[in-house]
């Protein structure tokens, strides 16, 4: 009960602080990299696996299997379309930060939790969600 309180306050402060911070600092050089794209669902565990990533300019793709989020970060903001094969799934936008080279962002309607790790090669996944918009960052 105490680990389920817990889980749920840090998803909230991380939404709280996610909503206040849209920054593009300590953000990984533009290239293709191994990826993973992870999801929690509310409070839920994350749900990770492995994803073509690329970055260009203010432009990420994330394929996984034959899906493909288009993310484009524009005045602080994140603008996703999600793509299944050649059909237009879902269009929403949210505010993002970096953590090294983690990419967190919150789906809010759906309180859905993303991160996304850019990684050549790959390496170790930190499985704690950070902090947002912390000193370090």
């Amino acid at each position: 009960m105490i680990c389920s309180a817990a889980s749920r306050f840090s998803a909230a402060a991380l939404a709280v602080a996610l909503s206040g911070c849209a920054v593009l600092k300590n953000k990984p050089d533009d290239g293709l990299y191994n990826g993973e794209l992870c999801v929690a669902v509310g409070a839920g565990t994350l749900n990770c696996g492995a994803a073509e990533v690329s970055l260009s300019n203010s432009r990420a793709k994330v394929r996984v299997s034959d899906m493909v989020y288009d993310l484009l970060f524009e005045d602080g903001q994140l603008d996703l379309m999600l793509v299944h094969d050649r059909t237009l799934v879902d269009v929403w936008s949210a505010r993002f930060s970096w953590h090294r080279q983690f990419l967190h962002f919150v789906d809010e309607e759906r309180r859905v939790y993303y991160r996304v790790r850019f990684a050549n090669p790959p390496g170790s996944v930190e499985s704690q969600r950070p902090d947002c918009c912390s000193a370090q960052d």
